[in-house]
């Protein structure tokens, strides 16, 4: 895992049956010397760290046993607090920024003995996380400014070269290591910045090597992160050695050597109405993910939405190579999401409407006896999109085949399982024959007591060792799996309306309000709890066996299962 997790607090409450769960063990605590408010866990090199503005703290994952902990005056005399911390976990460093206006001191830390591995007053100006991106195929960090992106060696601060051409964070980058190239697309720091101050968009291929552009390019659209996970919301890919290939609002297409755009279908529509923060305060930050399918690759074909508008959406069926487009489908009249696209044979399969990811920050403030109170909320929800159907359409010429009536009251979402269809309508869970559209089941959901479905799971989206014969359905009121081929119910686990975090190895974990932790075996439906005081954070392990909490100045690892 290698997420910073910043004072996270998920919205409602959830608690499952007490003759379902047991209390989850705890395998070790510690208490630092100091209290913490960025926390972060990095499974692959055992390094769990706490820290505030002025002290850091990493412990072993073994054990719990305090690897280092220091005051930051104590690893450079020249900072005493620290505004901005960058926990770089592939790299095994920790950048830490102490502003001075102009004067602002860069000390890059080593993550395994707490020793400075340099310093540095030349980069002014770094504000976000998003403008230090290591590149581990050169075992060096592009660090970006106002005024230029820099190329410097890790564990020495040595410049390697750099370059005025881009001056804003790295959406993503492809190294080519045959040609010692590196090709970059940029981002803005923030939307707003990007709005006020304008923005170039920039595609710049440059040698690895001393820094020179190779090509510079336009690209159209805006890359963003989401605004909790902070995963980037874009492809940038290298096909067939030749081509760059850029999905955001659809499909770019460049050439690799000279940065000429070859094609382009792409669409310029805001989903941000769709965005309901549940959290109490004022919004600060939100944002609608999954609202229209990825382009959708199938050999020397691409097929691809194209949101003309909010109100007219067709389906486009493209040549991959040229961009020659084969055919066109009718209008998708009223629809305002796609967030599904899938090919079964020779029949291409559309979702209309369902269920679309929201993530929001929100603050309040309130007043008491004691003062005033800034809380900061940070939720992750997912919210239905009318209107719903699906649809499907011959991949050969785009003539519609056929249209469920049955999912013009509600659906989640969809997925193919080899050649059926399995879709959840919020109340039912069915499969359809994908040629014709006939249900081959009807399972109502009522009987798992889980409440109206959210979202259905695809297991083969899930790790190895998910039972892959089941799907795993998502409800407001708790979590269930069914037999995909009879759709049978496997297990159910009810809770009360509670946030579900996803799945991670076969565990599910959900937190409720006052951040108590559950998680449930996916495979099972055994569920253990954790009784979390509140304001607690936690993170889990990628395999779901553990988690780690972090409450006021104690951390600790607790067994999942």
């Amino acid at each position: 895992m290698k997420t910073v997790m910043l004072g996270l607090l998920l919205v409602s409450g959830i608690a499952v049956s007490a003759q379902k769960t047991e209390e989850m063990k705890t395998l070790w605590d510690v208490k630092l010397s100091h209290d913490f408010d960025v926390t972060g866990v990095d499974e692959n090199y055992g390094i769990i760290h706490g820290s505030n503005d002025k002290s850091f703290s990493v412990l072993n994952d073994a054990d719990g046993s305090v690897k280092w902990s220091r005051k930051f005056s104590d690893i450079y005399e020249n900072i005493k607090k620290v505004d901005l911390q960058i926990p770089m976990y592939e790299s095994k460093a920790i950048f830490l920024f102490d502003k001075k206006l102009g004067k602002d001191q860069m000390v890059v830390v080593d993550m395994e003995t707490g020793k400075m591995l340099w310093n540095t007053g030349k980069y002014q100006g770094i504000t976000h996380p998003d403008e230090v991106v290591y590149v581990p195929e050169m075992n060096a960090y592009a660090i970006v400014t106002n005024d230029a992106l820099t190329m410097v060696k890790a564990r020495t601060g040595e410049e390697l070269w750099s370059t005025k051409t881009m001056n804003t964070p790295v959406g993503k980058y492809i190294y080519d290591d045959q040609e010692n190239m590196i090709t970059m697309v940029n981002m803005p720091r923030n939307f707003l910045g990007a709005v006020v101050k304008g923005f170039k968009n920039q595609i710049i291929k440059i040698n690895a090597k001393n820094g020179d552009v190779v090509w510079e390019q336009t690209y159209r659209g805006l890359i963003e992160k989401k605004v909790i996970s902070r995963d980037p919301v874009v492809k940038f890919v290298l096909a067939d050695g030749n081509k760059l290939m850029l999905q955001l609002s659809g499909l770019q297409v460049y050439d690799y050597q000279t940065g000429k755009p070859l094609w382009s279908a792409t669409y310029d529509v805001s989903f941000e109405e769709f965005a309901r923060v549940k959290t109490p305060g004022r919004v600060v930050a939100k944002g609608v993910y999954g609202a229209v399918a990825d382009p959708l690759f199938d050999g020397e074909f691409v097929y691809i939405l194209d949101f003309k508008s909010k109100s007219s959406q067709y389906l486009k069926k493209y040549e991959a190579n040229s961009g020659k487009l084969v055919w066109t489908s009718p209008e998708i009249k009223d629809a305002r999401a796609i967030p599904g696209l899938y090919k079964i044979d020779d029949v291409i399969l559309l979702q209309v409407g369902g269920t679309v990811e929201v993530q929001g920050i929100t603050v309040q403030t309130t007043s008491g006896p004691n003062g005033t109170t800034t809380t900061t909320y940070r939720s992750i929800n997912y919210q239905n999109v009318r209107p719903y159907n699906v649809q499907a359409f011959n991949a050969a010429d785009g003539r519609q085949v056929w249209e469920s009536e049955r999912f013009k009251k509600g659906i989640t979402n969809m997925f193919p399982n080899g050649k059926d269809l399995i879709v959840c309508s919020g109340k039912a869970l069915y499969k359809l024959d994908y040629k014709t559209g006939a249900e081959q089941y009807e399972v109502q959901l009522a009987d798992d007591d889980i409440s109206l479905a959210e979202k259905i799971i695809n297991p083969a989206d899930l790790g190895e060792d998910v039972n892959k014969e089941n799907v795993i359905v998502v409800g407001s009121k708790g979590v269930s799996a069914h037999n995909m081929k009879t759709g049978a119910a496997v297990w159910a686990n009810r809770t009360k309306a509670g946030d579900f975090n996803g799945i991670y190895g076969t565990t599910a974990f959900y937190q409720k309000e006052n951040d108590d932790q559950f998680a449930i075996d996916v495979n099972s439906g055994k569920a253990t709890y954790y009784n979390a005081r509140k304001n607690a954070k936690a993170e889990y392990s990628s395999d779901g066996k553990y988690i780690y909490a972090f409450e006021k100045k104690t951390i600790s690892k607790l067994s999942a299962k």
